[in-house]
């Protein structure tokens, strides 16, 4: 007959292996996991079925068979697979703080502690099944096993304190449930770095993606904007010597800071991307001399965001904006601190941010608001300005990774 006791444990070795098949099934169907991951978690999880299987063949054996070999056995099955917990857990942590686990004392340590809990378990099972009264012998081999158990979590548990900073404040709230918590709810708790982990993987191809667009879109410079500055330099050349020099300077300075954004990962000090405008629009202002006006106000430089942030922006304003039969177009750049952050803002006064030709613009948009998003928790937004023109408010918090 089944008491309370053994109806609770075996609930909860019963909801265990359902956890951990449940496990092993997502890890299946994610393809995109990385190799190593992928194989950590389908051991890990594997472990776990294996051993809630061996403690309920045990408890069943006890309770129905009464096959005290096999009972033994199992026993011996479950504590084996139980101790492979922390080891386990090491790998994880340092495949977190991107450590080799070759190279690292704590992997050597909770391996020669795993090693001898295991051997210690080993040594009981052989006491138990070979010797004359065996079970009723003193176990001092379990005893050993129980105490390298306690080193090694203890030892782990030091080790995560210790990497703190190197982990997620999620990460190191899962690994301590991992190492303090129920079996069954240290399992939820590995599913959900599961999950974490993918999610973050998901962004970062998302942010690398992003990336790519924004490279291709500068690589596909306007074919029409080079074209027409060297139309200009030409002619410049003939009438105004100096001026021509300082556009080819201007134009050149343009167009290494637009490769040298294209090779770079992350964000960058608004600072450059500042200086990038410039050299834009100063080579601009030569084209339309008379119809072109910019103004920065920018005190506040000490922030970083995507690059190539404003030149899509800026771009859009000169294409649509500088038209012989119109005024001038003047362009404000400016900076100021905000809550939390920095806003940018960029007014025309040109026609106004319409559909124009074909959807580019807006194409732009997306994509910068897109990567601010992810880069630096930014938002952009677009409105129309009194008297005629445009703004484009940029918001760019400060305590982005």
């Amino acid at each position: 007959m089944m008491d309370w006791t053994t109806y609770y444990y075996s609930v909860i070795d019963s909801t265990t292996l359902l956890i951990a098949v449940l496990g092993i099934s997502v890890v299946l169907v994610l393809r995109d996991l990385e190799n190593r991951w992928r194989w950590f978690c389908v051991v890990f999880f594997s472990d776990m079925v294996l051993k809630t299987s061996a403690s309920l063949i045990s408890r069943f054996s006890a309770l129905y068979w009464h096959n005290i070999p096999l009972q033994t056995a199992c026993d011996f099955l479950s504590a084996l697979f139980s101790s492979t917990i922390i080891p386990l857990l090491t790998l994880y942590l340092l495949r977190c703080c991107s450590q080799e686990p070759h190279k690292s004392f704590l992997w050597k340590l909770i391996l020669s502690l795993w090693g001898v809990s295991a051997a210690a378990a080993v040594g009981d099972l052989l006491q138990r099944t070979l010797l004359p009264g065996g079970t009723e012998q003193k176990r001092w081999l379990i005893l050993v096993y129980l105490l390298c158990t306690a080193i090694s979590l203890i030892v782990s548990l030091i080790a995560v304190i210790r990497r703190r900073k190197q982990l997620s404040k999620i990460q190191f709230i899962l690994i301590l449930v991992y190492l303090l918590a129920p079996v069954s709810i240290m399992l939820l708790a590995m599913e959900l770095m599961l999950f974490i982990d993918q999610g973050k993987r998901y962004l970062k191809q998302k942010e690398e993606l992003a990336n790519q667009k924004a490279s291709l879109a500068v690589l596909q410079m306007r074919p029409h904007f080079i074209y027409n500055t060297m139309t200009s330099i030409y002619y410049l050349i003939e009438q105004d010597a100096p001026k021509a020099q300082q556009v080819t300077l201007d134009f050149t300075d343009y167009l290494r800071k637009n490769f040298t954004a294209i090779a770079k990962e992350g964000t960058i000090p608004f600072a450059e991307e500042l200086e990038h405008m410039r050299a834009y629009l100063a080579v601009e202002q030569v084209r339309f001399e008379g119809k072109l006006f910019v103004e920065f106000d920018t005190p506040y430089t000490s922030f970083r965001l995507p690059p190539l942030t404003l030149q899509p922006i800026v771009e859009n304003a000169v294409k649509h904006g500088v038209d012989p039969d119109l005024d001038p177009l003047t362009i404000r750049i400016q900076t100021r601190e905000v809550k939390n952050g920095v806003e940018i803002t960029v007014a025309d006064t040109g026609p106004g941010f319409g559909v124009k030709d074909n959807d580019e613009p807006h194409i732009a948009l997306a994509n910068i608001r897109e990567r601010l998003e992810m880069m630096c928790k930014g938002t952009l937004t677009v409105s129309e300005r009194e008297g005629g023109g445009t703004v484009v408010s940029i918001f760019v918090s400060q305590k982005h990774d």
